[in-house]
């Protein structure tokens, strides 16, 4: 037996309390087998090393591995963990459609366009025209168009802003023929709009499943 392990059983059993003859009988063996192991003249057979490991509440690997391979199998294990999650990472990249990081791209861009020639616009009205006042709702847009696209791109009508396209209706209505009331009827439709379109995003999905 390897000196470090027959010194581990040594110093495990005195942690313990017992003596070679308690630990004996413990194991129904003999107090001179107890006495071999102990001076790495013999090794515990598969039995009496695990019932050393549940007396002294250890795994077997801390009964028999000294604490550099330990760790080198920790580490090695840790080692196997991280390739795993590269490997996984690597094939999450390849099951990336083309086509999809295609769209990604175009709504990335899409958006970008949107929001300066909003922007530039806004500029045009207001130094053109003096539109300060109510070119800015032009900004509301900016979400609508995003989740538009948004909500084509995952096929789901929730994502859609549905009420800032509302607030943008209501305002322009407003601000243009004073129609703040019965304007206000508009809000509304929300609820109904998401219960509408959460029924609809549920068929489509059964749809996909199916």
């Amino acid at each position: 037996m390897n000196i470090e392990i027959a010194n581990k059983l040594l110093k495990l059993r005195k942690e313990n309390g017992l003596s070679q003859e308690e630990l004996a009988d413990k194991l129904g063996i003999s107090r001179q087998a107890v006495s071999k192991w102990e001076r790495a003249e013999a090794s515990p057979d598969t039995d009496n090393l695990i019932c050393l490991a549940k007396l002294y509440g250890v795994s077997l690997d801390e009964l028999l591995l000294n604490e550099e391979n330990s760790n080198k199998i920790n580490n090695d294990a840790n080692i196997e963990d991280e390739v795993d999650t590269v490997d996984n990472l690597e094939e999450d990249d390849e099951n990336v459609s083309p086509s999809s990081s295609k769209w990604v791209k175009i709504h990335e861009f899409g958006n970008s366009i949107f929001v300066l020639l909003m922007v530039v616009l806004y500029i045009f009205l207001s130094a053109v025209y003096d539109l300060w006042h109510p070119a800015w709702l032009l900004f509301l847009l900016i979400p609508i168009f995003a989740t538009m696209l948004n909500a084509i791109e995952h096929k789901k009508f929730a994502d859609f802003a549905y009420p800032v396209l509302v607030t943008l209706i209501y305002l322009f209505i407003s601000f243009n023929w004073n129609m703040w009331h019965p304007g206000w009827w508009m809000f509304l439709t929300i609820p109904l709009y998401y219960v509408i379109a959460g029924l609809l995003d549920n068929l489509i999905h059964k749809k996909n499943n199916n």
